[in-house]
């Protein structure tokens, strides 16, 4: 029988008391952030091989246990007995700059705060995103087969922003004040790597906050503007929805959410499509494959009913998510005491949860360091072996709200581009991929283009 929460859970310390679990928290302080920053996959492994599938492990001041494999991410995700805190197992990291957001609410809260977000994401919203989504990627890339060479990470990390900033806050990409967000988001990402976490002169954290209050001050100030006009932006919809009473959420639900979702929502994608660039840009013959797909659809931009026809260039993403996915190290943090793995662990223990492990490992998927759409596909179907063997969307109450407009982007970017454009990896490309802040080839993708005779 579930028991109910109280919020006292949340006043208190975290707990490292775990010598009766094998492991190591690594250097003081740091951890073996060093070791994971270089190869975390690589450090990940070790850990498993070393000490099996939970074990004590420190990262960047935390220390806690790292979960590895399917069952156990099905247990935490899950959650059957409300027992693990999204919240307090960011609080140290996505906390300190987007306390509030939806990923940092539980339970019964982020149940109710999950609701008014909801209708963002339906079908009629979707709608209408998607018609104002094509022609602006379309005008985006329209001379990219005059340049030749391009670095692909900041060129479609810019689209996506525009995209986002006029999609889910109304405004256009010749605003200043979307290059403000940019910049905003931009110093809240280098604050969350930054060591120091106090606001010291010069700092990354400072950097950081700064950018963290000019985003409140932005959302802030809106607020009244958009709730009585009749927008369909994204934000405008957050201020118009109400609770069950008949009240309108709180300025601060609505600032947390929006700050979050727009860092979320082109950052992510940006990642996903520059590692499925990556490998399709080594494949001429699969690159092809994809391109016959978007061919079929014969039309100048997708509308909403055309995201079905393209199956291929969805399992193409998810095979890119498998492999590198946008979030390497998702957290969470116990609320009492449970038992994970045969061992005990103590209430409000940090739990360290690693994707891009579970999503390489040979009992369930086939040749795992290869990319390979093939596998999502019957007779195949390999993601079906484990519920949890895949997690690039995240699981259980926490699931990605945006994952179908993430896809919807993908799908969007792969027509207008596949359609106008053959591209494959410059010479000089590298083969070495970042993990964190955000996950992504190190130089940037150069991609040779060239423009497909018509």
């Amino acid at each position: 029988m579930t028991t109910a929460v109280t919020p006292s859970y949340k006043l208190a310390k975290n707990n490292e008391n775990l010598n009766h679990i094998p492991g190591s928290f690594g250097l003081p302080i740091i951890g073996q952030t060093f070791q994971l920053v270089n190869d975390l996959y690589g450090t990940i492994d070790n850990q498993y091989k070393k000490f099996g599938s939970v074990s004590r492990f420190g990262l960047a001041g935390f220390r806690g246990a790292l979960l590895i494999g399917p069952d156990l991410y099905k247990e935490v995700y899950l959650d059957k007995d409300k027992n693990f805190s999204a919240e307090m197992g960011y609080m140290g990291s996505l906390g300190r700059f987007y306390k509030g957001a939806l990923l940092l609410r539980d339970h019964e809260e982020h149940k109710f705060q999950r609701r008014m977000m909801q209708t963002a994401f339906k079908n009629e919203a979707m709608k209408g995103y998607i018609g104002t989504m094509g022609p602006m990627i379309a005008e985006s890339i329209v001379d990219w087969g005059d340049k030749g060479q391009l670095l692909f990470f900041p060129a479609i990390k810019q689209i996506l922003l525009d995209v986002a900033a006029r999609i889910f806050v109304g405004l256009d990409e010749s605003d200043e004040r979307a290059a403000k967000l940019n910049k905003a988001f931009l110093d809240i990402s280098d604050g969350l790597m930054g060591i120091v976490t106090k606001e010291l002169p010069g700092t990354k954290f400072r950097k950081g906050k700064i950018g963290e209050r000019y985003l409140k001050e932005f959302f802030g100030s809106l607020i009244a503007e958009r709730r009585a006009g009749d927008g369909t932006d994204t934000f405008s919809y957050f201020t118009r929805e109400k609770t069950e009473d008949g009240d309108y959420f709180s300025d601060e639900d609505i600032i947390g959410h929006m700050s979050f979702l727009l860092f979320a929502a082109h950052d992510t994608t940006t990642s996903a499509l520059s590692h499925m660039l990556y490998h399709l840009g080594q494949d001429q013959a699969l690159q092809q494959r994809l391109r016959d797909e978007v061919m079929a659809i014969d039309k100048p931009y997708l509308e909403y009913e055309d995201l079905e026809k393209m199956p291929l260039m969805e399992v193409a993403v998810k095979e890119a998510l498998r492999l590198h996915p946008s979030v390497m190290m998702m957290q969470r943090r116990t609320i009492k005491e449970c038992e994970l793995g045969g061992y005990k662990l103590p209430a409000n223990t940090i739990l360290f949860l690693a994707p891009q492990h579970n999503h390489r490992m040979e009992e369930y998927w086939d040749e795992p360091m290869k990319f390979d759409i093939d596998r999502w596909l019957a007779p195949r179907n390999e993601h079906k072996r484990h519920s949890f063997s895949f997690v690039g969307f995240g699981g259980g109450a926490h699931k990605c709200i945006g994952m179908h407009f993430a896809l919807m982007q993908v799908k969007n970017f792969m027509h207008q581009f596949l359609r106008q454009y053959e591209f494959h990896l410059a010479d000089n490309f590298s083969n070495k991929m970042q993990t964190v802040p955000l996950p992504k080839p190190v130089d940037d993708l150069p991609i040779v283009v060239r423009r497909i005779s018509s």
